[in-house]
């Protein structure tokens, strides 16, 4: 059954993977409301529009330290290798006020490829990368992440398209995120497979989006259960995903849209080792607004009506509202900031809860205080509610992240650049608080 499972992606396109770096939230995200979420990652990027550059093609070539590609036919491919070194002052993410917190030099090892067509019409891009963790304290908690994949776009007419794309992850869960095994033991490994197909026309100032999505778990190890989490094999599912949106344009650079989407999440087992039901169907129902400034602000935000239907009684329906914004302001070409709000029913391990109410907001800004070198800055404030499920647990987590970082780069091949994160969880569970500080030195080349 599971093979079967696992192949049920492979026609459908890619989005993309959380990869947590150095058993903190060092990470890269695409957030699905049907994919479960990690405090410290931002939400999905909302419109961005930059703001006019004024200056000379010359001046503009000469400040770009973007890695340029190596030309392969009408495709560029982008190689690149990043070789990092942290500290983790908490590699298990241990409570506070418990003995044996453990501290760790980590290095990372992220090769990729990025192959990525040139053309005045239609696209297509083909990726894979590695993510590869080696701690110096323990083994135990070592990881070997890796993804590929590909997606497109084929244009049929101007604002008229079908798009789409499919991937492979294999990645793990970070110890002190939601649904990680806590303690000295391996992370949690998983394989998904993602795909999506969607369908975009605009029609004057009328607007169409269908979308389709699936991804399919299938976790390769905890056979027992750890810390009152379940089993891994007991999480293998296959989760789809459809929504329509119609949006109207009021003004040349405002859109009121509506979007409703339905959801179901199909387990492998019916019954998991306490005999609970796990599977699910819902549906969420919004409204928004998009407004373009000029390319200096833009801004996206929604709210609507979100439910969740268990097959099993036992656990209770989810019956909340939803929210979201996304936002890009440029009030100077060298400075950029991205404020994200997100709410989302994501699927949990406990044995007790079958998932739980995610709701985060924070923000990114990036600084360029010469061409050649950025100071980045993120935070953001991440609140974990097992209870509107649960069927005996109230229990109720809160994680805050802060990230500093500077980047240089001497030309267009290589840069260097210190990182500091500071992640702070707290619970109204007894013994489930933590703090942990990373340190990182990013040294990388790509061309």
């Amino acid at each position: 059954m599971k093979s079967s499972f696992r192949s049920l992606a492979s026609g459908f396109g890619a989005v993309s993977l959380t990869v947590f770096l150095a058993q903190g939230a060092w990470a890269q995200q695409v957030v699905s409301p049907a994919t479960p979420q990690a405090p410290g990652t931002p939400g999905t990027p909302g419109m961005r529009q930059e703001r006019p550059d004024a200056r000379t093609p010359s001046a503009q070539a000469a400040e770009n330290y973007d890695p340029r590609g190596v030309p392969v036919g009408s495709f560029r491919l982008f190689p690149e290798l990043e070789l990092d070194e942290v500290y983790n002052d908490n590699i298990y993410a241990t409570p506070i006020g418990t003995a044996g917190q453990t501290a760790s030099f980590v290095q990372l090892i992220k090769p990729s490829l990025s192959l990525r067509s040139d053309w005045n019409r239609h696209m297509a891009n083909f990726f894979a990368k590695g993510n590869f963790g080696l701690f110096s304290a323990s083994t135990t908690p070592n990881f070997a992440d890796f993804s590929f994949g590909t997606d497109g776009r084929y244009d049929i007419q101007k604002d008229w398209n079908v798009y789409g794309g499919a991937s492979f992850n294999h990645n793990h869960e970070d110890p002190g995120t939601p649904n990680a095994a806590t303690g000295a033991v391996p992370p949690n490994v998983y394989d998904q497979i993602t795909g999506n197909v969607g369908y975009y026309e605009k029609f004057n100032r009328l607007s169409l989006r269908a979308d389709g999505r699936a991804d399919n778990f299938s976790y390769t190890n905890n056979s027992t259960s750890v810390n009152g989490s379940l089993p891994g094999f007991y999480r293998d599912r296959t989760e789809w995903r459809e929504s329509l949106r119609v949006g109207y344009e009021v003004l040349p650079d405002t859109q009121v849209w509506t979007r409703g989407g339905l959801n179901q999440r199909d387990y492998v087992y019916s019954a998991d080792l306490n005999g609970f039901n796990r599977n699910s169907s819902g549906f969420d129902a919004v409204v928004g607004v998009q407004v373009d400034f000029g390319g200096i602000t833009s801004v996206e935000v929604f709210g609507g009506y979100m439910q969740q239907n268990y097959a099993d009684s036992r656990f209770r329906t989810v019956s909340q509202p939803t929210f979201g914004l996304t936002g890009y302001w440029n009030p100077i070409r060298e400075v950029s900031v991205r404020p994200f709000v997100q709410r989302t029913v994501s699927d949990a391990n406990l044995t007790t809860s079958a998932a739980y109410l995610s709701t985060s907001a924070g923000v990114d800004v990036d600084y360029k205080i010469r061409p050649n070198v950025k100071l980045s800055a993120h935070g953001d404030y991440a609140v974990s509610d097992y209870g509107v499920v649960s069927t005996s647990t109230n229990e109720y987590d809160q994680y805050l992240t802060l990230r500093a970082s500077a980047m240089y780069s001497p030309d267009n091949t290589y840069f260097i650049g210190p990182s500091y994160q500071y992640l702070t969880k707290t619970s109204n569970l007894v013994g489930q608080n933590y703090n942990q500080n990373l340190i990182m030195l990013r040294l990388g080349a790509h061309l």
